[in-house]
């Protein structure tokens, strides 16, 4: 079965490290209709019932010398929740784990219809559709996994959609992927193209407008430059050129014009700018297959039926038509967390802040030594603003940024979805659900108060009533930090 092999992937990558100790990420991806799908969504917590088990023996046999119970109710109930942590991020580590829905299957649990689980073309056996899905829904409720992969419209809005079928993505799952696929990604670093007049700012979108041709031409040098480990995965680069352009830091820009995270202003200016990004990078990909020809795989007619390519102003398509063009994809929205992080800690892809301050543990130069660093905000220390923090906003808010993005990229993005403490388990379906109908390619949410460890911790006072954005009016602080350690003498000093 999918998940016994599953185990054995997880044992290789787990000896994989990269940049100085990271490890290895592997996506492990099953299809709704797939006969081992309860298993695959059970895959990375069947260990808990054994091992919460276990933990309650420990704990009734743990009795002082009177024959008392060491540990109280409240004590227990800790106990238990650490060993559901600990197991979770033990049992299949080295994956990201996503179920590929179809559309089939999303209208079969809005009729409340039964649905068939096939292998080879045969049916296997028949469940309740909406039963299936309240099973997903569970586990990632407790857990953020597995994710959902809507696997149609991927295929459906793919611009090569007449010579490959996507099965998968990449482990963040901004890039769908076939066979033997590569995902060569880059970055806007959108604070960057930030300007002030007066006290105000805005966005210099000329300014961006002009770096993109250069960015796409050695993005494009990439893909000949490159060392690929298999043959097969060299001619799949090479056929199809496909890279990610996208943006980081979005946030932080956005919100230092004034504009708070999710609202209307804000995805007019998102829109502006995706718009250019869009428009631009196929631009100058059609320029360079003047130049240098297009990708090997181009069929004019029926790339240009593209559902994608469709959307592209008349001029575009005009220029496409006319020349081919050099990359069959161009268009992606990574969560660039390390590339962020590097970047003076800004906001990450279209992601709102994180928090105004937040402690990360930072791998050191040995590549085996952990420091625990504290990071404020690129936006609080250089623009003075302080965002809509992304436990702040209402869950839908997310669904409407990340959806509204969609539109703009030809792959896909990379978002989560917060869920706060006030979601009720049927408002948490109803994420998905919208997600599915505004044209999501999937879906990833995290709840605080679930059981799954969060990567980051904020250390901004919940509690603070401090200036924060209202609708579109921009408050200012002065009291941000820029902490700097020396990996010589592992200091660290603050400018005030």
């Amino acid at each position: 079965g999918a998940v016994s092999f599953m185990e054995v992937f997880n044992a290789n990558c787990k000896t994989v490290r990269s940049a100085g100790g990271r490890r290895g990420a592997q996506m492990g991806v099953l299809r709704i209709d797939h006969p081992d799908i309860e298993e695959f969504i059970d895959a990375k917590t069947a260990a808990l019932a054994e091992d919460v088990q276990k933990a309650q023996m420990l704990m009734s046999m743990a009795k002082n010398a009177d024959g008392e119970d060491i540990f109280d109710a409240a004590q227990r109930a800790i106990i238990l929740d650490i060993v559901e942590k600990v197991s979770i991020q033990n049992r299949l580590a080295a994956f990201n784990v996503s179920v590929a829905i179809t559309d089939d299957f999303m209208d079969a649990v809005r009729l409340n219809q039964t649905f068939d689980l096939q292998f080879n073309g045969q049916v296997v056996r028949t469940v309740d559709a909406l039963a299936l899905w309240n099973k997903i829904m569970r586990a990632t409720w407790d857990w953020a996994e597995p994710g959902v992969l809507f696997i149609d419209r991927i295929n459906k809005a793919n611009n090569l959609w007449y010579c490959e079928v996507i099965a998968a993505t990449n482990p963040c799952g901004e890039q769908p992927l076939p066979p033997y696929g590569a995902c060569l990604l880059g970055s806007y670093a959108m604070p960057k193209y930030v300007r002030k007049h007066g006290n105000r700012y805005w966005i210099d979108l000329e300014g961006f407008k002009a770096d993109i041709p250069g960015i796409v031409r050695a993005m494009d040098n990439v893909i000949d430059h490159a060392l690929y480990p298999l043959p097969q995965q060299e001619a799949e680069a090479k056929n199809k050129r496909r890279m990610g352009l996208g943006v980081t830091g979005m946030a932080n820009a956005i919100e230092a014009c004034g504009f708070g995270y999710g609202t209307p202003e804000y995805l007019a200016l998102q829109a502006k700018i995706l718009t250019v990004l869009r428009d631009e990078c196929y631009r100058a990909s059609a320029m360079l297959a003047a130049e240098k020809g297009a990708f090997p795989l181009f069929d004019a007619e029926k790339y240009l039926q593209g559902e994608f390519i469709m959307t592209l102003p008349d001029d575009v398509r005009s220029l496409i038509a006319k020349h081919g063009i050099r990359n069959s994809h161009l268009l992606s929205i990574a969560p660039t967390g390390t590339i962020s992080l590097t970047a003076d800690n800004m906001s990450s892809g279209i992601e709102p802040v994180f928090a105004y301050k937040n402690g990360r543990e930072i791998i050191n130069e040995d590549g085996v030594t952990k420091q625990y660093v504290e990071i404020d905000d690129y936006g609080v220390r250089e623009f003075g603003v302080k965002g809509r923090r992304a436990d702040d906003l209402n869950v839908f808010e997310h669904v409407e940024v990340y959806t509204h993005a969609q539109q703009f990229i030809d792959s896909s993005i990379s978002k989560t979805c917060n869920v706060g403490a006030d979601v009720t388990f049927d408002q948490f379906k109803a994420v998905y659900m919208t997600a599915w109908e505004k044209g999501a390619k999937g879906c990833t949410t995290f709840r605080l108060d679930g059981k799954r460890f969060g990567m980051m911790k904020s250390l901004d006072d919940k509690h603070d009533n401090g200036p924060e954005f209202n609708g579109s009016d921009m408050s200012v602080v002065s009291d941000g930090a820029a902490c700097y350690i020396d990996p010589l003498t592992g200091n660290k000093t603050c400018d005030e």
